[in-house]
């Protein structure tokens, strides 16, 4: 039985996820060491008493009724304000005895902060997408239909608004090569395939400095590089 146990501690121990044990009473019976980094308590002090005492975290509170209360599996999301914000994604369910009576509720947390912040990027990205290639969609489509009420008997007008409409066909034709870019060098990074070689920044930095001076100026902004050549 003792070699049992130690065993259980050990796993329990070593888990990346944090597992949080309550009996009925909400009282902590057993706390593994991620979830006391977790929730940034110390497993000793908290161990025997009550979860609204020690953890004042209400998400969790409310993971751990509903995981005493319900006969199915529940799940709840937790913000922690620590240090920027953190996301756990809990997953709850009734913790029984040997007689199949119930005794409590285990709580297993896991970090999902990373995963949160890179699904935040990717709704921005795709905003900002679509903003970039609606401009030059609406451009062309304005200048297209100028041309069929008329402007396309005026040979000056027709050539000026069909240079406009090039430019902006280029325009267009630009950001689907770098979304390419970006979908190539994703996948690359993914396999660890992308070819790395030194090189100087201050380059790199100036031509980003150079796409960005547009929007930066139209917001007040300035951008100044500071870099050795």
């Amino acid at each position: 039985v003792l070699h049992q146990r130690n065993e259980q501690e050990a796993v329990l121990a070593s888990m990346v996820e944090g597992v949080l044990a309550v009996d009925t009473e909400e009282r902590i019976i057993r706390l593994n060491r991620a979830a006391a980094r977790l929730l940034g308590v110390r497993p000793e002090a908290v161990q025997g008493r009550r979860i609204q005492e020690v953890i004042r975290k209400a998400d969790l509170q409310r993971v751990v009724a509903r995981a005493l209360a319900s006969r199915e599996p529940v799940e709840g999301d937790i913000v922690l304000h620590r240090e920027g914000e953190q996301y756990l994604q809990a997953h709850g369910t009734v913790l029984r005895g040997g007689r199949g009576q119930d005794i409590g509720a285990l709580i297993v947390l896991n970090d999902v902060t990373r995963l949160r912040r890179l699904e935040s990027l990717r709704r921005d990205f795709v905003a900002n997408v679509s903003h970039e290639l609606k401009t030059p969609i609406t451009a062309i489509k304005g200048f297209v239909e100028t041309l069929l009420d008329g402007a396309i008997d005026n040979p000056d007008d027709s050539r000026r608004f069909l240079a406009i409409i090039t430019r902006q066909a280029e325009r267009l034709n630009a950001i689907i090569d770098d979304l390419l870019a970006l979908s190539r060098i994703e996948q690359e990074g993914e396999r660890n395939e992308i070819p790395l070689r030194p090189g100087p920044l201050a380059e790199v930095l100036k031509s980003a400095q150079q796409a960005c001076a547009i929007g930066a100026a139209g917001k007040g902004v300035r951008i100044e590089v500071s870099c050795p050549e």
